[in-house]
C-alpha cells in the first residue's frame, strides 16, 4: 500500500497545536476534496481519514494513505502557510513515497504514541469511569484498526489482540467547551500500522500518531 509524506519546514517551529491549522489551511485551499477537509455536504465524514496533519519535532507534515496518498503526491510546491492567520514562510519542502505494510501481523508488533490518543467518546467515557478500564481501552483500539481497514478496502480475516501500558491522561480540548481525555504510552499488538500514521478520535489533526518500538 502506499503511503506519501510532504514535509514542510518553516521559518518557525511549529507547535503541535498547528496540526489543527494545518489541515484548515489545506482544507480551504481544496475545498472540492473532502479527503482534504473531512466534511461533506451534511456534516463530517465519520470514516478514518486517509490524509492527515501532523506537527512532529517543530516541522508540518502532509500524510496520505492510499487514494490519500495520491492527493498529496499531486499537491503544488508551497511557499507560505496560513495557520491561525499567521502567514508561515516554507524554507525547505520534502516528498516521500513508500510502499509500506498495512494489516494483520503473524506477530506483535510494539508501538508508542507520539501525541495523545483520543479513545472515547461520550458514550464509551461513561463506560470507561465504570468499565474493567484496560479492557474497554483494548477493545476500542481494535476497533480503531478495523476502521483503518475498512477505509482502505481491507479485510482482517485474523482476530486481532492487543495489550496496552498507559503512562498518563490528559484533558485536551479538541475545540472551545469540549474535553476529551487523551492516553499517552505504549501497545503491542499483531497489526502493521504505516510509519507515524495516526488512530482514533481527531487523527486528521496529528492525535493518536504512534511510531513503531524496535526491540
Amino acid at each position: 500500500m502506499e503511503l506519501t509524506t510532504l514535509t514542510l519546514c518553516s521559518d518557525r517551529a511549529l507547535k503541535e497545536n498547528d496540526a489543527r491549522f494545518l489541515r484548515g489551511f489545506f482544507g480551504q485551499r481544496y475545498k472540492n476534496r473532502v479527503e482534504f477537509h473531512h466534511h461533506s455536504p451534511s456534516g463530517l465524514l465519520y470514516q478514518h481519514p486517509l490524509v492527515q496533519y501532523k506537527t512532529i519535532g517543530g516541522v508540518g507534515r502532509v500524510m496520505g494513505l492510499e487514494s490519500g496518498s495520491f492527493l498529496v503526491r499531486a499537491l503544488p510546491e508551497i511557499d507560505t502557510l496560513s495557520l491561525n492567520g499567521q502567514t508561515v514562510n516554507v524554507i525547505e519542502q520534502n516528498r516521500n513515497t513508500e510502499t509500506i505494510s498495512l494489516g494483520a501481523a503473524k506477530t506483535l508488533v510494539k508501538y508508542r504514541f507520539l501525541s495523545p490518543w483520543l479513545a472515547l467518546n461520550q458514550a464509551n467515557h461513561q463506560r470507561y469511569n465504570k468499565d474493567k478500564r484496560k479492557n474497554l481501552l483494548s477493545r476500542i483500539l481494535i476497533g480503531n484498526l478495523i476502521s483503518l481497514c475498512k477505509s482502505v478496502r481491507l479485510t482482517i480475516a485474523d482476530r486481532l489482540k492487543a495489550d496496552l501500558s498507559i503512562e498518563r491522561s490528559q484533558a485536551i480540548e479538541i475545540k472551545s467547551g469540549v474535553m476529551l481525555t487523551g492516553f499517552m504510552g505504549t501497545f503491542t499488538v499483531n497489526f502493521q500500522l504505516p510509519p507515524l500514521w495516526g488512530i482514533g478520535k481527531q487523527s486528521a489533526r496529528g492525535f493518536g500518531t504512534v511510531r513503531q518500538i524496535e526491540e
